[in-house]
């Protein structure tokens, strides 16, 4: 079986992102009318394409996220899938990475922060019993 590429609509700058089993598109319109009508398009050449690829799409599992500047977004975007209401997200996971509506990195660093901490813990703690060669080795674990 040939595994057809997703639509690329050029009209409405959409651009697919495939990673696994993960697909994402990226899309850019001046105001929120003409991101409704590009968004109602994409998602119905996307279904075509999940269809005709023997694929599905978990619309628990999927939702869409507005960009915008620091300000409150009001958005009144709204797109269904199989009679289902998506949901818009504030923040989202995007290839490892948490990113929200405002494009900050806050919630990515606390996400960090909370792996990083034990393990700074740990060095700090075995420092006065070990070489810092060890350390280093540990570190580098």
């Amino acid at each position: 079986m040939t595994l057809m590429t997703p639509p690329k609509a050029a009209e409405c700058k959409a651009l697919p992102i495939l990673f696994a089993d993960d697909t994402s598109i990226l899309l850019t319109s001046p105001n929120n009318i003409q991101m409704q009508s590009n968004l109602n398009l994409v998602f119905e050449q996307l279904n075509k394409w999940f269809k005709t690829n023997q694929l599905f799409l978990n619309s628990d599992k999927t939702c869409f996220i507005q960009f915008s500047n620091k300000s409150k977004c009001t958005s009144d975007i709204q797109i269904k899938y199989e009679d289902k209401q998506l949901n818009l997200a504030n923040e989202t996971r995007f290839l490892r990475l948490f990113i929200n509506n405002n494009l900050s990195w806050k919630t990515h660093t606390e996400c960090i922060k909370s792996k990083v901490s034990p393990a700074c813990y740990a060095t700090r703690s075995l420092k006065p019993f070990v070489t810092i060669n060890t350390l280093k080795m540990i570190y580098y674990s």
